[in-house]
């Protein structure tokens, strides 16, 4: 494993988006991420790394990604996809205050955790997100959640703008596609930060805190 140092006082456990409209889904072709958070166990080692958070009394922040009943608050633009018929249909999802926007009951947070509400898929863009880490004192970051190659990529180089250091748990993330979920973990969050399994952040945490 490479060396993984960070200061247990100014990290962050970021958990992005781990709601029932996203990673319990039946419809095609959004049961894709649930498929994948279901092989890769994503769930689970969330839950395993914020166990681990809160031993050492780590931060852990939750996102979660809403919308208006209206879609008021939804600007769609034109993509290639969607001229070439190949994109999926618009659904209504993530609402806010409904149960579909609700973190996983197996995430659930707890008291004392911190709740960023978003719209876009940056959870720094237009949140309290820079905010509550800056007033914590927090430099570094760890960042789980879906979707890889969307709300994860665009939220890493998001930390990056603001010269936080972050670290990816790779099998903590999940998309659509495996090729894309792949080609995130192993080429593009190398350049923007460290990629660590959730066993190797469960380890380094605890090292970190003793």
């Amino acid at each position: 494993m490479l060396e993984t140092k960070m200061d247990i006082k100014k990290t962050a456990l970021i958990v992005i988006d781990m709601q029932n409209d996203l990673v319990k889904v039946k419809e095609e072709p959004f049961d894709a991420v649930t498929k994948m958070v279901k092989s890769k166990g994503v769930i689970s080692n969330i839950a395993k790394v914020i166990a681990a958070a809160r031993q050492v009394v780590m931060p852990i922040i939750f996102t979660n990604h809403v919308h208006r009943k209206d879609s008021a608050d939804v600007v769609p633009t034109i993509t290639d996809l969607m001229l070439q018929g190949l994109a999926p249909p618009p659904r209504e999802a993530m609402i806010e205050a409904t149960p579909g926007a609700n973190i996983v009951d197996e995430l659930k947070p707890a008291p004392g955790d911190h709740i960023i509400w978003k719209r876009r898929s940056n959870a720094f863009y237009n949140s309290d997100l820079e905010l509550m880490l800056r007033s914590q004192g927090i430099d570094t970051v760890i960042i789980t959640g879906v979707v890889t190659n969307g709300c994860i990529a665009n939220t890493v180089r998001g930390a990056r703008e603001r010269d936080l250091h972050v670290i990816v748990i790779s099998d903590c993330c999940a998309t659509m596609m495996p090729e894309d979920d792949d080609y995130f973990i192993t080429k593009v969050f190398p350049k923007e930060g460290r990629v660590r399994t959730s066993d190797e952040m469960v380890t380094v945490i605890a090292e970190a805190g003793a």
